[in-house]
């Protein structure tokens, strides 16, 4: 997510990003997963801010936190190219929003990702 928030700030979406966090050296085996997650977000974020702007008519796209279209990019992300139940993805999402964003944060991304999913079944 902070390689992706780091893209949307108009930085590189590289793993210096990461760098300075406390869990960089236990990466690992994800980094694999890791590399795939931001070049597909970053191919796609056109399409997912599209996305954003049409489930949420209330915010313009420019003044939803960054952080939240960073949560919401990788949220979409794995709702598409990954095989982990709708309801594990929201979840995920929401303790992100919880920990790196305000409070009504949350609620706002818990909001977005329900709709989508609601209106792909």
């Amino acid at each position: 997510m902070q390689m992706i928030y780091s893209r949307l700030a108009g930085g590189e979406p590289g793993e210096s990003v990461l760098a300075g966090a406390e869990d960089y050296m236990n990466i690992g085996e994800d980094s694999g997963y890791l590399e795939e997650a931001v070049k597909g977000t970053g191919e796609r974020m056109p399409e997912y801010d599209a996305i954003i702007s049409r489930l949420s008519p209330k915010r313009a796209l420019e003044r939803i936190p960054l952080v939240d279209r960073a949560i919401l990019h990788l949220a979409m992300h794995e709702l598409d190219a990954k095989d982990i139940a709708n309801e594990v993805v929201i979840n995920e999402a929401v303790e992100l929003a919880k920990r790196f964003g305000d409070e009504t944060d949350s609620r706002f991304i818990n909001g977005v990702l329900g709709s989508l999913i609601r209106e792909r079944q």
